[in-house]
């Protein structure tokens, strides 16, 4: 399955960290995009995520897998355990690597640093608020979500330019929810 990327370029310490965890984990068919800059940053991660589905729904792709530039996987198959637990795209409509809402009985996602997006969801998706944080703002719409559990991927702590500070969400996870 090819995985799609969302590297902010202004970001450059994000770059290297990116390219060690694919080459880590094998990942060799990839594709990476500019993200899309504008004066809000939610809009402009929402933009960046939208790009991508609505490239997809173009060329009439059943699926489509993307990630964000702070993603890393924990354990070195995560890229294989996130794609040995992932549904049929008939079967899903997001299946997100992880969520910070936790347990995941709760249904809630959040977190679009890993995730594949089903084809039958691509305009429901595309419908999202343009203003809305992108990943908590897709709950509203009722989809079918599937969770890889553990957690096959996670964000990398850092800088968060969302948050305008640094962030660590995974502090918020058990040593269970995470595949390792």
């Amino acid at each position: 399955m090819k995985l799609n990327l969302i590297l902010d370029s202004r970001r450059i310490e994000k770059f290297q960290p990116l390219m060690d965890e694919l080459a880590a984990q094998n990942i060799t068919d990839y594709e990476i995009w500019p993200c899309v800059i504008m004066n809000d940053v939610p809009q402009s991660i929402n933009a960046s995520h939208k790009m991508i589905v609505r490239d997809a729904k173009e060329k009439g792709l059943p699926e489509v897998c993307l990630g964000e530039d702070d993603c890393y996987f924990p354990a070195a198959d995560g890229w294989q355990h996130f794609l040995r637990n992932k549904p049929k795209p008939e079967d899903y409509d997001i299946y997100v690597a992880a969520t910070y809402v936790v347990p995941v009985s709760n249904n809630i996602m959040c977190g679009f640093h890993l995730y594949c997006v089903s084809a039958k969801f691509y305009d429901d998706f595309l419908s999202i608020p343009d203003t809305a944080h992108i990943d908590t703002a897709a709950n509203d719409l009722k989809g079918t979500w599937k969770f890889c559990y553990p957690f096959a991927a996670l964000q990398r702590a850092g800088f968060s330019a969302n948050n305008k500070s640094f962030v660590n969400y995974n502090a918020l996870l058990k040593p269970e929810d995470i595949y390792q």
